[in-house]
């Protein structure tokens, strides 16, 4: 079965090909609309790809980070529009500022198949927001540190990362769905 991981971030690709060695990936430029339901948004750029990707079964996943800061309502999927303002640096002075440094990632992962069928997995772990050296306005891997772990994501392997991450346990919920 041919299945396409859409996105143009080839770390994304890379955890999901770790636990799906088969994917293949669709660098699409997607329209991502701007809401706080990371459910609208997986589904919306799901459709989208499938207009483009005609007749092959593809998944789309959007990635939300919530701050203890901020009540843990935001950012949110409004993640990637926080880094490209703040970087990863600024999530951490938020956290700072408040001293609240808890967070939830969540992955939302959407199958569609050829028939346009869509299923949507998620998978939610808790962490908290640490300082590091480096800034990025792309990922918060390096200011993220799972509860009970002493590494950030940014530190951890891509096998290390996929055994306890918000990804790993999405993509491990499709590859059951899919049976592979």
């Amino acid at each position: 079965m041919e299945i396409f991981y859409v996105t143009s971030n080839e770390g994304k690709f890379l955890e999901a090909k770790a636990l799906i060695p088969g994917l293949k990936q669709s660098s699409l430029d997607l329209e991502e609309i701007q809401s706080l339901d990371p459910l609208e948004i997986a589904k919306h750029k799901a459709l989208a790809a499938m207009k483009k990707v005609k007749s092959k079964s593809l998944v789309v996943d959007d990635v939300s980070l919530y701050l203890e800061a901020f009540d843990y309502k935001l950012p949110g999927p409004l993640i990637k529009w926080f880094l490209l303002s703040v970087g990863s640096k600024g999530i951490y002075e938020i956290a700072e500022k408040f001293k609240k440094y808890g967070a939830f990632a969540v992955c939302t992962l959407c199958y569609v198949d050829r028939k346009g069928k869509i299923k949507v997995f998620t998978g939610k772990v808790k962490g908290k927001i640490v300082s590091s050296s480096n800034n990025s306005n792309k990922s918060w891997d390096y200011v993220f540190m799972l509860d009970g772990k002493d590494k950030t994501f940014a530190e951890m392997s891509i096998y290390e990362k996929n055994l306890i991450s918000h990804r790993g346990l999405a993509i491990k919920k499709l590859k059951r769905y899919l049976r592979v």
